[in-house]
């Protein structure tokens, strides 16, 4: 892994459907996304309540940012 492909934290989505929506829509503008599911949730509740983190190579977080913010704007 080089410093280019560090990844950072851009998003928090509260379960699976919203993680996978943002997660097409930054893939569609060409940003990688890597998706954690946080906490407990998934070993004692349904995965799909848990909530997932969203992360992008550091140089793509701004624009990722961006993005998603755009889309509550809707």
């Amino acid at each position: 892994m080089t410093a280019d492909d560090e990844l950072v934290p851009v998003a928090v989505a509260p379960n699976e459907i919203v993680a996978a929506l943002w997660q097409g829509v930054l893939e569609e503008e060409g940003i990688p996304v890597l998706v954690k599911v946080l906490g407990l949730g998934y070993a004692y509740w349904s995965p799909f309540v848990a909530d997932r983190a969203l992360f992008v190579r550091w140089q793509d977080a701004e624009r990722a940012k961006e993005i998603l913010a755009s889309l509550s704007e809707e």
